[in-house]
């Protein structure tokens, strides 16, 4: 992002904090920004978190070097003449000197990091296939283990990026290598989830509602919609932050033990009054098979547990519970009758 754009960002945020909200002159500035990342995916990415950045992690430098940077691009927001941008009254918004603070920062850090953010950036995709459990070592030294049928993404240079971002699709167990200086993000579906060093488990399926568990430290989750993050709903261990996708909410439980969450990752299936149709998802991930029932399932749901058995011992317990039959051929199970208990 060149020094041009930062100033623009910069407005932005400062303009949204003075004003309280939306104006003619946020929506213009908004929309500027919007034309310089256009639908380039690097740019929007590069948007999305100098955005977000003050929302969570608003930091100062050690040192004194950002005052200079500082005063430069606040008198070069100051075009009296031009009218496009009214001066700002920095030193009366308390708010937007936090905003200033985490974007000089992350203006300062991305300088430093200028001969490797010019570059294409080049991602890296690992995948787990159906009934593959697997175990990424990002360049950062953080470890992921991917469900099966789960994919990751993250760039090559991870380790050098001022806020380490990755992106999931399925459901991973993260162990985060710890770097206050850097931030780690995850997006996933519908939401993103912000730390710094921890492990959680994030449950992203396609057309399911995302789910975040912590195990240890602290994470920030918010609600992302076309790059735009809402409020952070920040979780602690033991707790998990759900999404639902039909009335849009984010929200926050309590849990008894988050290490039921990672039970996948030692091949165990934890189901707990859970809809039939992702009992069935889940089955097929880890067995590898397709199921095909010759009947709707629903308004069912399975509450049962499942230590790493084989898949005869699973269909045993389905037989037994809602009365079905059953055939298996090669990898396709099919599935006759059942009904509800």
């Amino acid at each position: 992002m060149d020094q041009e754009t930062w100033k623009l960002v910069l407005a932005y945020v400062a303009e949204k904090e003075r004003a309280g909200g939306r104006n003619l002159e946020v929506e213009l500035l908004e929309q500027s920004l919007k034309d310089w990342a256009g639908n380039d995916p690097d740019r929007q990415d590069q948007l999305e978190q100098a955005l977000s950045l003050w929302e969570d992690t608003a930091a100062m430098p050690e040192d004194d070097s950002w005052q200079e940077s500082f005063a430069g691009i606040k008198h070069q927001l100051e075009p009296a003449e031009t009218g496009k941008i009214k001066r700002l009254k920095w030193w009366t918004i308390a708010s937007a000197a936090a905003v200033i603070g985490a974007l000089v920062f992350f203006v300062f850090t991305n300088q430093k990091q200028q001969s490797v953010s010019e570059s294409p950036i080049t991602w890296i995709t690992e995948k787990a296939g159906a009934g593959k459990i697997i175990k990424v070592l990002l360049p950062d030294s953080s470890e992921i283990w991917l469900n099966a049928g789960s994919s990751i993404s993250f760039p090559k240079n991870l380790n050098h990026a001022a806020i380490r971002t990755v992106k999931l699709n399925g459901e991973a167990f993260f162990k985060v290598k710890r770097d206050p200086a850097h931030p780690f993000v995850v997006r996933s579906q519908n939401i993103q989830t912000k730390v710094l060093g921890t492990s959680f488990n994030i449950r992203a399926w396609k057309n399911d509602g995302p789910e975040v568990t912590v195990l240890t430290g602290k994470v920030a989750v918010s609600k992302d919609s076309a790059g735009k993050q809402s409020v952070a709903v920040h979780l602690l261990p033991n707790q998990k932050a759900i999404y639902d996708l039909k009335s849009d909410r984010l929200s926050c439980q309590n849990v008894e033990d988050a290490q039921a969450s990672i039970d996948w990752s030692i091949g165990k299936m934890h189901f707990d009054k859970t809809p039939m149709e992702e009992v069935f998802q889940t089955i097929s991930r880890k067995y590898a098979v397709k199921i095909i029932s010759d009947q709707s399932f629903d308004n069912c749901e399975l509450t049962a547990k499942f230590n790493n058995v084989s898949i005869k011992e699973v269909l045993r317990t389905l037989e037994l519970t809602f009365d079905i039959h059953y055939t298996i051929n090669k990898q396709t199970i099919y599935i006759k009758g059942g009904k509800c208990n």
